[in-house]
């Protein structure tokens, strides 16, 4: 089965790619409503990078859109997201109890900034609420890149260094010996992919953001899958675990807004499954 495959390749690189997962047919209309949701909420979205920035944390790099919990804003791409060889996977590393822990999206604007080499939450040092180093030889995370325009070698792909799930640390808080976090390594390798493919890997990847020297935005959605027993609530705004660990602390941290109950309520009973936790009365 392909999804056993893309379960091997994960295990032994740390990530692998699930071809086609948004049809072709579909794919084009889907980052174009993505595009639009971001720009109409991109003043919001930079408001809140720079009050983050002001208490001098490292967030973000300019020339780079992000919307998070994009589902809010638009539902086109949900009916993919218990897609097989995407949750299929995830359930392999996790069980059958897998939630939806972020559904961001992302665009690479041509020129923009590279960012720095890091693993996702909850490894990044730099967030308030991680695992300190050295952490167990355990996936607890499983992010996605979900590619609506074509990854290529001049749209901003973003780098990964392959194997470096392994190691028991990571580099966003600048802790490796004789490596500086925003300098190329010689084992890097780029995401390539075609539009409607799927990027997934271990969260203790290392990766970065790269430029996008084309003259078209690089659009894609990060979506991480959890398992149930991860606790979620220091990422969601509002909760008391994110107001003590993040809020009170003047940290930053990974963090998404809940889900408003009117799109819940929208969504298939099986996407419903992985949301229901963002959920707030």
């Amino acid at each position: 089965m392909q999804n056993k495959n893309i379960f091997n390749d994960i295990n032994v690189n740390g990530y692998s790619i699930a071809k086609n997962v948004i049809p072709k047919k579909d794919v084009n209309e889907i980052k174009e409503k993505v595009i639009k949701v971001q720009k109409n909420n991109n003043d919001l979205a930079e408001r809140d990078l720079n009050e983050t920035r002001k208490k001098g944390h490292k967030i973000g790099v300019s020339g780079v859109g992000l919307l998070k919990q994009v589902v809010n804003h638009t539902q086109c791409f949900v009916q993919y997201l218990d897609h097989e060889l995407v949750l299929g996977v995830a359930k392999m590393f996790f069980g059958d109890y897998v939630r939806i822990s972020c559904t961001d999206c992302v665009i690479n604007y041509p020129g923009n900034e590279r960012g720095y080499w890091h693993a996702d939450w909850p490894y990044n040092g730099t967030n308030s609420t991680h695992i300190k180093t050295p952490y167990p030889d355990v996936m607890m995370h499983l992010s996605t890149i979900w590619m609506l325009t074509d990854f290529n070698p001049d749209s901003g792909s973003t780098y990964f260094i392959p194997k470096s799930f392994l190691e028991n640390n990571n580099p966003a808080t600048n802790n490796i010996p004789n490596l500086n976090n925003m300098d190329s390594h010689p084992e890097q390798k780029q995401v390539f992919g075609e539009a409607g493919s799927v990027f997934l890997y271990d969260s203790r990847l290392w990766h970065a953001v790269a430029t996008n020297n084309s003259d078209t935005p690089r659009v894609a959605l990060i979506i991480r899958y959890a398992p149930w027993w991860l606790n979620l609530t220091p990422t969601m705004r509002g909760t008391p675990d994110n107001k003590r660990m993040v809020v009170d602390t003047g940290g930053k941290n990974y963090d998404s807004i809940p889900l408003n109950r009117n799109v819940f309520e929208t969504l298939p009973d099986s996407i419903k499954d992985l949301y229901m936790h963002w959920v707030i009365d």
